[in-house]
């Protein structure tokens, strides 16, 4: 005779207290999770691997360290590494000091215009970098609309012009994409900003450098590193909109892996080292940048 406590139905022994503590309670909605983990798997974590392991291969297929060694030793790709970096830092500068400028005006504005500008602001980011490349060509080009006008307004002959296939031209074109990533970001920061903590500053005395340098700054300060990162991540690896305004006529980390992937100049394996060390270098970056923005949360007692 049974006395309804075997059997694993409904009257089963519940999990010890030890066991529950230790997993939790089952969440059926962490199931849910399972498609986009298989997604990273596949497409994100699995080339990564791929490549990284092919990165140290030659192409006849011997174990070699000679491609990373390279990276080191070549001008060309010293170059590469050097010219992304700044590249990157300068757009990053140019987009953070646009965004937080326009972001600080934004919550200033009318409800109704301020709607309107950020989602102006929004456009920018869902264009293609092929279609905004051509866009400046045709504005800013040797031959663009407003060179010519400029030119002809000031009497200027057809040989001075704003080169936008130049270092300074292209962050200004990337200038178009990372001042409103940059707008989006600082404009809710600046929303909600406490303005109770720069009345409090103000009451004690505090003049009005000294609210931005001891109050405001602190409690910005993360926000802003936190567009900072995506901003200096995003153009280390830029790349479609480079090629469409200068080809290869600019030196880029992203632009030699592109090149040693073509027909003429195929290199995988060389290509696969030079991916793995524009990921080292994201990596580090931002690694470097979240840092800092937690010891800026912590200082600003956020």
């Amino acid at each position: 005779m049974s006395d309804g406590r075997s059997g694993g139905g409904a009257d089963a022994a519940p999990l010890p207290a030890a066991a529950r503590r230790r997993f939790g309670p089952m969440r059926p909605e962490l199931f849910l999770l399972a498609p986009l983990l298989l997604f990273v798997l596949a497409f994100e974590i699995y080339p990564i691997l791929v490549m990284a392991w092919r990165s140290f291969f030659d192409r006849a297929g011997d174990v070699t360290l000679a491609n990373y060694l390279r990276i080191l030793e070549d001008p060309v790709y010293r170059t590469a590494v050097r010219n992304s970096l700044l590249f990157a830092t300068a757009g990053a500068m140019v987009g953070a000091v646009g965004g937080t400028f326009v972001g600080y005006l934004a919550p200033r504005l009318p409800p109704r215009i301020h709607r309107f500008l950020l989602s102006l602001y929004s456009l920018p980011l869902t264009l293609s970098g092929l279609v905004v490349a051509f866009a400046f060509i045709v504005l800013l080009g040797r031959n663009g609309v407003l060179n010519l006008i400029v030119q002809q307004v000031f009497g200027l002959p057809r040989d001075v012009y704003f080169d936008i296939y130049s270092w300074y031209g292209i962050v200004l074109v990337y200038a178009f994409f990372q001042i409103p990533l940059m707008t989006l970001t600082m404009a809710a920061v600046f929303e909600n900003l406490d303005r109770s903590l720069i009345e409090a500053a103000r009451n004690l005395g505090a003049r009005p450098w000294q609210v931005w340098r001891y109050v405001v700054v602190p409690v910005l300060a993360p926000g802003f590193l936190a567009g900072l990162s995506i901003q200096f991540a995003g153009l280390l690896g830029a790349f479609g909109t480079v090629l469409a305004l200068v080809g290869g006529a600019k030196n880029l980390l992203a632009i030699q892996i592109y090149y040693h992937t073509s027909e003429s100049t195929y290199d995988l394996p060389q290509a696969a080292a030079l991916s793995i060390t524009l990921i080292a270098i994201i990596a580090g970056v931002l690694v470097l940048l979240n840092r800092l923005e937690r010891w800026a949360r912590r200082s600003g007692g956020g």
